[in-house]
């Protein structure tokens, strides 16, 4: 067997094993030489008598902060958004070893952010997705061996104010503002995309059918389709089919960074305000405002929740019906 050593990096000791035939390497944190020695130690009587000790490091604050490091540099654009969400929970738990986090105490934390500091549900959810993503991340780096948010539900919650969505005197005054993007904010106007879905689509998931053509949302992820987890369908109306017409074989060709920017910069010159994900809003919405039933927005949308669907139901006029086609903007 060979014995744990420690290689020290910028002031960052990493710990380098062999385990089940296959080399592994542990960054430690911000750590003195006399800790990281303990834990070298701790790893060495590990693999000696097989007792698991090295998992309780490191702590909550010890992955987190590098993370956000990390994330800096991956994600410019979101990285004060990501910060943010973080911050209280590296306040509570940030001396915490990873492993020692109990989902009873995240749940309890869940609660006194809604009850006690009077944290809307959407925002608490947006922290819990953010971490979860982050913990996610550390043990596909093999940084950390457990989640400690596995199976803790992230809520969603309804808002009780109107969604904000676009005019089409909104979205006519963005289409001017940059002429050579203007077919790609008006494609998801009239689609609907997801941010995600959007930078995986390609001419290839276009299905022909006897009544038009449909983008077929099959992207998957690493843990699983879509958003909301199943595969759906979108019909292109006349809008969407002259804006293909403009697209390559990959129908947004940059990152989701770059394409969140690119909307900042073309909202900011239209002066209408918003970002990217209003254009979602704004599908839904005059979907809503041509008569579209919500369970038809639902479907279209790929919304995992009803709930979620019955924010625009204020929109849906009496009696009317429509379809996607009904769409003029």
């Amino acid at each position: 067997m060979a014995t744990p050593t420690i290689e020290w990096r910028n002031d960052i000791p990493y710990l380098s094993w062999v385990e089940g035939g296959k080399r592994w390497r542990r960054s430690l944190g911000k750590i003195e030489a006399g800790a990281a020695e303990k834990i070298r130690s701790a790893k060495e009587a590990e693999l000696t008598h097989g007792v698991r000790i090295l998992p309780r490091l490191p702590t909550v604050k010890q992955f987190l902060e590098p993370y956000l490091d990390w994330y800096a540099v991956e994600h410019p654009t979101t990285e004060r958004h990501a910060r943010g969400e973080m911050k209280l929970f590296i306040a509570k738990f940030g001396h915490r070893p990873i492993d020692t986090l109990r989902a009873s105490e995240i749940e309890r934390y869940k609660i006194d952010r809604i009850k006690e500091d009077g944290v809307a549900p959407e925002t608490i959810g947006k922290e819990i997705r953010r971490l979860s993503a982050a913990f996610r991340r550390g043990v596909a780096w093999k940084e950390i061996d457990v989640n400690p948010l596995e199976g803790i539900k992230a809520p969603r919650g309804v808002r009780s104010v109107a969604v904000p969505f676009y005019t089409a005197a909104d979205l006519k005054k963005l289409y001017k503002a940059n002429a050579s993007r203007a077919h790609l904010w008006q494609f998801l106007a009239n689609t609907g995309l997801r941010r995600g879905e959007a930078v995986k689509a390609a001419k290839s998931d276009v299905v022909q059918y006897r009544d038009g053509r449909r983008l077929r949302i099959e992207s998957f992820t690493a843990v699983n389709r879509t958003k909301s987890g199943k595969m759906r369908e979108v019909p292109l109306n006349a809008a969407a089919l002259k804006c293909l017409r403009k697209m390559g074989d990959r129908l947004f060709p940059v990152g989701k960074d770059t394409l969140t920017h690119w909307f900042a910069e073309d909202a900011s010159a239209a002066k209408i305000g918003g970002n990217l994900h209003r254009l979602r809003h704004t599908f839904c919405a005059h979907l809503a405002m041509a008569g579209v039933s919500l369970r038809r927005i639902q479907l279209l949308a790929g919304h995992s929740d009803y709930k979620i669907t019955e924010r625009y139901a204020h929109l849906a006029p009496q009696g009317a019906e429509s379809e996607v086609h009904k769409l003029r903007i």
